[in-house]
């Protein structure tokens, strides 16, 4: 039995891998977390204390953020709680393959907590936040396969999906274009986000 196998088998595998379940349960997870970031402060009002003390509407948005950081940091940490364990006791573990689709996860989650705090900047009830977050996130798993029979438009309608983004980093490998991709969707939902807030 290959050792190496075996690590892919519990942690990437498509049936039953730690990293691909928890992948799928963070498309409808994240957006229940988000939903109520800026929502909640719309509707009852307290977005205007938040309007009249001393800070901007940047600090105001990147806070939140870093609040959803801090969370996803949380769950990644109960997953290498699950890497520990598995280190020491399965022969040959492969660490630095799991800790890559640790990082893969890690930054999923700041892509679609940034999408989920823009959604909830646009609505003051909480509910339309989570259906639009998953709306948009089904457009970006969708777009992937739209137009793949024009080369120009195949290769942007790649770019922009976000399905799959996390496989490479799930099965051991950094991919700088995924990197630099959950990056600008951070930076510009982030970005998004202010804008609303200041108009």
């Amino acid at each position: 039995y290959n050792v190496s196998g075996s690590t892919i088998t519990i942690f990437a595998s498509n049936w039953g891998g730690v990293f691909t379940t928890m992948q799928n349960y963070l498309y409808f997870y994240i957006p229940l977390l988000t939903m109520s970031l800026v929502s909640k402060e719309l509707s009852s009002g307290s977005i205007r204390l938040l309007y009249s003390s001393p800070i901007t509407n940047t600090q105001i948005i990147v806070g939140k953020f870093f609040s959803m950081m801090i969370y996803g940091l949380i769950m990644i940490g109960i997953l290498f709680l699950i890497t520990l364990c598995s280190w020491a006791v399965v022969k040959d573990f492969e660490l630095s393959m799991v800790l890559t689709g640790l990082l893969g996860l890690y930054l999923l989650i700041c892509a679609y907590a940034a999408i989920g705090l823009f959604m909830s900047c646009l609505t003051s009830y909480q509910m339309v936040a989570a259906m639009g977050t998953l709306a948009v996130l089904s457009v970006l798993n969708f777009i992937g396969s739209v137009g793949q029979d024009m080369a120009f438009v195949r290769d942007v309608t790649y770019w922009l999906s976000i399905s799959g983004r996390a496989e490479e980093f799930i099965n051991g490998l950094i991919c700088s274009e995924d990197v630099l991709y959950f990056i600008v969707v951070v930076v510009l939902f982030l970005a998004w986000s202010i804008i609303k807030l200041q108009a």
